[in-house]
């Protein structure tokens, strides 16, 4: 991470806001607010990897900004439960940022199970705040207002700063019918605008779609009707956190004397957490385990199963794989996915679907049938945010960098002078003030890569260098060698790893020990003649990789071994 200039040091007189994650992408949500002396941290998120294949798990914020001021860190304020909002808080612990955490009991529950995987839940200080508490600090008074999401107990933050009021929306959406939870406290938006507003960070992942949130209410009577229709087994894959899904699914199942099974660790713990805190009251009536599952008639069974984004792994990818020890598809079961793939997961959840249907089941998405509703605003609830609200600056937050333009370009619909609305992304430093809204510095590149439970960073030049071996294959050259003479006693044997087919393979390795054995006796020879000192393990590196590349047209990653007796 490069260190800030000198000017942006210099604490401002405004208010510093500093974005870690979650602007130009789906994930990672973290937030700074700084004044002078204190800083709040809004939200510590994770975003799962595209590069699993090279050993990369997640991606989580670079730290190093906040553990230079870690004495000035007094609260981490988490809006919900989810991966994308809590997942790098035992990350952010580790680092050395010990500062109270502050969150919704449903999202206190999920991080303390979090934390404890970590071994970190006992020297963690969580407080659970209820909707409407205020929360004080020497230079903040936070407001928590319930807003309405894919999850239960989310929150979004009114931020009273020295300089004015900051509204950070958190995940939200617009719902007037909640299958659990309040409604969206819009009234209490209406009159923080009425009191004045200096800045607006808002949720921006749905601002593409034009129409107005589908409710909960509709996504119930979709899917009762098609669950009331199935001849077969039901499984209904959702996000192991929308508590409100498994509500609904498990208030039809008693209703049509069906009995529900939980597939997915994330969904039995979420389940069970959900029964801690008083939702889902009549699940147990209902619950049966999978081993029970041929004790049931097949079309009274309804399956909840994590896995909506084909994760590799996951409950419903194994049964597309035909791989699941205990849920086996037949023709006449139906699989809903009551869900949204993700940016970027699109085509591994087509692939799935596709497996799903040739394992004989009928499957039912989003393009078919409306069997769920997002969790984020569409652009008329966006739009009516900004009118309630009334700020006079505007950041949009939580989206693709497309998403934040779309969303800048509906606050100048709303009225906003174009200086008073400004796209960031992650590591762009901001000061606001009721006279001033300017980028004064940029943090390059604030994300580490993760690798492990154990949050190893892989680096740039690790990731390259497993970059190189999967798409050139790596080559291995092994010999025995006497250290007083310097001469070779065994060997040398070549392996190759991802390099070739096997009918090239043999004609190929038996070719590279022979240009090997050259470099070796090239090699004694000049010891011989006590000719300049030479490395043989760089000479055997830089042959064998030339060989290569002209025989087969690549250059591998070539890695001599040589051993002393």
């Amino acid at each position: 991470m490069t260190s800030l200039t000198g000017r942006a040091q210099n604490l401002p007189d405004g208010l510093r806001i500093l974005p870690l994650g979650g602007l130009g992408e789906i994930g990672m949500n973290c937030m700074v607010i700084e004044w002078q002396d204190e800083i709040l941290l809004v939200d510590c998120g994770l975003l799962f990897s595209d590069l699993d294949h090279f050993g990369v798990q997640f991606v989580i914020p670079d730290f190093s900004y906040l553990q230079e001021r870690k004495d000035k860190v007094k609260g981490i304020l988490l809006t919900h439960g989810h991966e994308d909002h809590i997942g790098a808080v035992p990350f952010l612990i580790k680092a050395g940022i010990r500062a109270p955490i502050y969150c919704s009991e449903f999202t206190g529950k999920m991080l303390r199970e979090k934390l404890a995987e970590y071994a970190l839940d006992s020297s963690t200080d969580l407080f659970v705040f209820r909707m409407g508490e205020i929360l004080k600090f020497n230079r903040f008074e936070v407001e928590t207002v319930s807003v309405n999401h894919s999850i239960v107990d989310a929150a979004a933050l009114l931020i009273k700063t020295p300089v004015g009021m900051v509204i950070h929306t958190g995940d939200f959406r617009i719902d007037p019918q909640p299958f659990y939870g309040n409604q969206i406290d819009l009234e209490r938006f209406k009159r923080a605008g009425d009191e004045g507003v200096l800045l607006l960070m808002s949720d921006s992942t749905n601002v593409e779609r034009h129409s107005c949130s589908l409710s909960e209410s509709k996504v119930y009577q979709n899917l009762e009707q098609l669950i009331a229709a199935a001849e077969g087994m039901t499984i209904v894959a959702m996000f192991a956190s929308n508590v409100a899904r498994m509500g609904q699914i498990m208030q039809m199942a008693q209703r049509m004397g069906k009995k529900v099974a939980l597939s997915g660790r994330g969904m039995e713990q979420n389940a069970r957490l959900a029964q801690e805190i008083g939702y889902l009251g009549d699940a147990n009536s209902v619950l049966i385990t999978l081993d029970q599952l041929d004790q049931f008639p097949r079309h009274e069974i309804i399956v909840l199963s994590t896995g909506s984004q084909a994760e590799l792994g996951s409950a419903l990818t194994r049964v597309a794989n035909g791989e699941h020890k205990l849920l086996r598809l037949q023709k006449g079961d139906h699989v809903l996915m009551s869900s949204r793939a993700i940016p970027g997961n699109e085509k591994s959840v087509s692939r799935m679907i596709n497996q799903l249907f040739k394992q004989g089941a009928e499957v039912v998405y989003e393009a078919m049938h409306e069997i769920h509703a997002s969790g984020h605003a569409t652009r008329p609830e966006l739009k009516q945010m900004i009118e309630l609200i009334r700020p006079k600056y505007f950041i949009p937050i939580h989206g693709e960098y497309r998403h934040l333009v779309h969303h800048s370009d509906l606050a100048l619909e709303c009225g906003l002078p174009p200086e008073q609305v400004k796209i960031l992304t992650n590591g762009d430093v901001v000061e606001v003030s009721e006279s001033r809204f300017e980028t004064i510095d940029r943090i390059d590149e604030p994300r580490v890569l993760i690798e492990g439970r154990d949050g190893q960073d892989v680096t740039k030049l690790v990731l390259k260098e497993r970059r190189l071996m999967a798409e050139k294959g790596v080559v291995f050259s092994l010999m025995v060698r006497n250290p007083d003479d310097q001469s070779i006693v065994a060997g040398p044997e070549v392996f190759t790893k991802g390099l070739v087919s096997e009918n090239l393979e043999g004609w190929l390795i038996e070719e590279a020990r022979n240009h090997v054995k050259k470099v070796i006796a090239d090699h004694e020879e000049n010891i011989r003649i006590g000719g300049p000192a030479r490395d043989l393990q760089e000479n055997i590196r830089i042959e064998l990789r030339r060989f290569f590349n002209q025989n087969i047209g690549k250059k591998p990653t070539v890695i001599p071994i040589i051993l002393d007796l």
